[in-house]
């Protein structure tokens, strides 16, 4: 089981009382603007999303993790999520993602839990991880680069988003 502690926040595994709280986020339209895939309409299609992410827990070679973020309240502010993208015997490249909710924006919160989860997955067996955004996601971008990712390109119409193909920035870090 894995439980990350900031200064403000813990990234733990989901639990099931994780739900509503998720699919509030995932079915607000401004919490999933970057990420349309993660959009979840209906309650029953996040019970799907979260039971996937409930198996993965219990995997014993795993190549998904899925951790939430909660304040020291125990609410649930987003999730950050590590994908196995090639694993070798000395060590791994994770993808990596995330979202905050709207009211907890501009406050440090995403910046805290990325650099919260690079610092584990580094510590452990992680040599390389990566991430991408549209380019026109400053937000996103800056959190990058706070959590010390450097762009490593630019691919130019990548992404079909918002009825047209934007530009997508690929960032990552090393662990030297």
């Amino acid at each position: 089981m894995i439980v990350i502690e900031t200064p403000r926040l813990t990234l733990r595994e989901h639990r099931p009382s994780d739900l509503d709280p998720l699919h509030a986020m995932l079915s607000d339209p401004a919490v999933i603007w970057y990420l349309p895939g993660m959009y979840m309409e209906s309650l029953s299609a996040t019970a799907g999303y979260l039971a996937s992410v409930l198996r993965d827990q219990e995997l014993s070679l795993r190549r998904r993790y899925n951790l939430a973020v909660v304040d020291r309240t125990g609410q649930l502010l987003g999730s950050v999520s590590l994908h196995v993208v090639d694993s070798v015997e000395d060590g791994a490249h994770y993808s990596l993602g995330y979202f905050i909710r709207p009211d907890c924006w501009n406050l440090g919160y995403a910046t805290e839990a990325v650099q919260g989860a690079m610092d584990y997955f580094f510590s452990r067996n992680a040599c390389r991880i990566s991430a991408s955004c549209l380019a026109e996601n400053l937000a996103s971008r800056r959190v990058l680069e706070k959590c010390g990712m450097r762009q490593e390109g630019l691919m130019k119409a990548h992404t079909w988003h918002d009825r047209q193909w934007k530009d997508c920035a690929i960032y990552a870090r090393l662990k030297d």
